[in-house]
C-alpha cells in the first residue's frame, strides 16, 4: 500500500515485556504518536488498527490542529474482535473516519454485523508480498529435503499440536515452524517433538526470505475464518505452492496453487502435505497465475480507494 499511496511509514517498536506495564507502554506510544503529528503536521493520516485507541489520538489532532485532515483507518481482522472492538468510543470514531479499509469480504461482513456505518467502507485486499533477498543462504542447508516452512505466531488460533501430530504421520517430510519458541513452549508444549519438526525460533530476515524461496511447500494454518494469513501472501509473492486451512476466506482469496486441509485434523494435514509435494510443479504454475491475477485485482481496488480519497 505504501508505495502506491505514497505515505510515510512510522513504527513505534518499543514493547514492555510485563503485562503490568502495558498501560504505561500505551501512554508512551500515545505521546510519541501525538508528537509525530505535531512535528509532521500531516494533511492525511493512515492508521493501521489495532490498537484502536490510536483513533482517539488522531481525532484529538484533527479537532485541535487540523480540521481538514483526512483520516484513513486500515483495519486488520483483530480490529473487530475483543478487546479492541470494546474500546470506548471506537465505533463512534470509526464512523467519523473519511475512509475505512478492510482486507477481505469476511471482515467487511463483521463490520456490517456490528451495525457500523458502511458509507465509507471499502475492501482492499493485500497484494502479493514483495520478498527481497537472495534465494540462498546457509540456513537453507540446515534441513533435509523435502521440507515445509510454516511461519507461526504460536497463538491459540493456530493448530500447532495438530501440525506436530501430522509430522509424526509423515516422517519423510521436514516441518520448519519459525517464530517465538518461548511462546510455542508456553501455549503448545514442545518438550517431545517428532524428529522431523524443527523450531529455529526467530531468524534473520535474509535467512527467512531464503527459506521461503527455497521451501518445497509453504504452509499456513488457522482455526479462524476471516484471517487471510500473511504467509499466504508471501508465498504468492515468491510463487511457492501452498498448504492452507480450508476456511472460506483462504479458499476465496487463494483460489489456486494450494492444497486445502482441515486444520483440526492431523491426518488431513499430513495427507495434504504429501499431496502438495507430489503436485508441486503443477501447483507452482498455478501460483504464478494467481500472483498476476491478484496483483491486477489489487490495482483495480486501489484505484477505487484513490478515487474516493480525491472526491
Amino acid at each position: 500500500m505504501q508505495p502506491y499511496f505514497n505515505y510515510s511509514l512510522k513504527f513505534i517498536n518499543t514493547s514492555f515485556r510485563s503485562k503490568y506495564l502495558k498501560p504505561f507502554e500505551y501512554l508512551y506510544k500515545t505521546w510519541i504518536t501525538f508528537l509525530t503529528f505535531l512535528t509532521k503536521k500531516p494533511s492525511a493520516i493512515w492508521l493501521q488498527l489495532p490498537p484502536t485507541i490510536v483513533l482517539h489520538v488522531v481525532f484529538l489532532y484533527r479537532i485541535l490542529l487540523n480540521r481538514q485532515c483526512l483520516i484513513i483507518a486500515d483495519c486488520h481482522n483483530a480490529t473487530f474482535r475483543a478487546p479492541w472492538v470494546k474500546v470506548p468510543g471506537f465505533r463512534f470514531l470509526l464512523e467519523k473516519c473519511d475512509l475505512v479499509l478492510v482486507h477481505n469480504d469476511t471482515v467487511k461482513q463483521q463490520v456490517l454485523d456490528l451495525n457500523i456505518s458502511s458509507e465509507n467502507l471499502l475492501v482492499l485486499e493485500d497484494p502479493p508480498a514483495i520478498v527481497k533477498g537472495e534465494a540462498y543462504s546457509t540456513a537453507v542447508d540446515r534441513f533435509p529435503r523435502p521440507w515445509i516452512i510454516c511461519p507461526c505466531s504460536f497463538n491459540k488460533d493456530e493448530p500447532v499440536n495438530e501440525i506436530f501430530e501430522a509430522a509424526s504421520m509423515a516422517p519423510e517430510i521436514a516441518f520448519i515452524l519459525t517464530g517465538n519458541k518461548a511462546k510455542a513452549e508456553k501455549n503448545h508444549g514442545v518438550s517431545t517433538l517428532p524428529k522431523n519438526v524443527f523450531l529455529p525460533g526467530f531468524i534473520p530476515t535474509d535467512d527467512f526470505d531464503a527459506l521461503l524461496k527455497s521451501a518445497d511447500i509453504v504452509m499456513g494454518l488457522t482455526l479462524l475464518d476471516g484471517i487471510q494469513l500473511s504467509v499466504a501472501n508471501e508465498a504468492v509473492g515468491v510463487e511457492q505452492p501452498m498448504v492452507l486451512a480450508n476456511t472460506s476466506t483462504l479458499k476465496r482469496l487463494f483460489y489456486k496453487g494450494a492444497v486445502y486441509v482441515d486444520p483440526n485434523s492431523a491426518n488431513d494435514i499430513a495427507s495434504g502435505c504429501r499431496e502438495a509435494i507430489e503436485k508441486r510443479e503443477e501447483l507452482k504454475a498455478a501460483v504464478s497465475e494467481l500472483r498476476a491475477e491478484r496483483q491486477q485485482g489489487w490495482y483495480e481496488q486501489a484505484r477505487a480507494v484513490q478515487k474516493l480519497l480525491e472526491a
